[in-house]
């Protein structure tokens, strides 16, 4: 076994030991709907962080770049970014028993690598396959395991122990870290980090509105997250008015 294959074999491992261990937690205790966050007080501390971080850094960074860098530049990079999301994709759709949805990425891998000139053009939306992104964290809960405390990380921000498990985990299992080279993954991570930028610019109106125009957008962010997080794990039939926002009425 190869020194990387040995380090993704340790990734996976300690990433589904993180995850099992939410199965123990005292989120069990929970009334229905509600949001289990035992570390609030430092996920708080993380949050101020971030914040700091989006005000003066990334939120500068992201108004500059959709003010100078033309739109169908910014559309490209978006494609491409998202094209090199679809291996891994398609290998947690395979894990999640959902055939569909991995034969639709997969079209949309090869439509796009190829027609679509390495992803820059998504001539596979034009017929109708559209993206359909998943992770790791969505196919521990499909398996059933239980999303455990909500914690927010430096930088990555809102997520719970399942997801920050499935990050790590996804990492290991993206079919593209065993065919490109050193170099090559340096210039993906960067196309990635540039359409993240590119992301924050989009929703800029969103994030605006949770970070700094909520009476407490770590609540807000919070609620938001889990929304859709279990909006998406449940296939749909978790309503948004199932989840009651613990500030609502101080």
């Amino acid at each position: 076994m190869t020194a990387k294959a040995k380090i993704f074999n340790w990734l996976i491992k300690g990433a589904l030991l993180a995850s099992l261990g939410a199965c123990a937690s005292g989120q069990t205790n929970l009334a229905e709907g509600e949001i289990y966050d035992p570390f609030e007080g430092a996920n708080r501390s993380i949050h101020e962080f971030n914040v700091a971080m989006d005000k003066l850094v990334v939120g500068p960074v992201a108004t500059v770049y959709g003010t100078v860098v033309p739109e169908d530049i910014r559309i490209v990079v978006e494609n491409a970014a998202r094209n090199l999301g679809e291996p891994n994709a398609f290998v947690n759709h395979i894990l999640q028993g959902d055939g569909d949805a991995a034969g639709t990425t997969l079209l949309r891998f090869v439509l796009n690598s190829t027609v679509g000139i390495a992803g820059i053009a998504d001539p596979a939306a034009d017929l109708g396959l559209f993206e359909q992104p998943t992770d790791f964290g969505e196919t521990l809960g499909a398996w059933g395991l239980p999303e455990g405390a909500y914690i927010e990380l430096p930088i990555l921000g809102a997520s719970t122990v399942r997801d920050t498990a499935g990050i790590l985990v996804d990492l290991a299992i993206d079919p593209l870290n065993y065919v490109i080279t050193q170099e090559q993954a340096y210039y993906m991570l960067a196309l990635k980090g540039v359409n993240l930028i590119g992301k924050r610019n989009t929703y800029d109106d969103l994030i605006s509105l949770l970070l700094y125009e909520s009476a407490d957008s770590y609540a807000a962010q919070r609620l938001s997250y889990m929304q859709n997080k279990r909006y998406v794990v449940s296939g749909g039939e978790t309503e948004i008015d199932d989840l009651e926002d613990p500030y609502a009425f101080e």
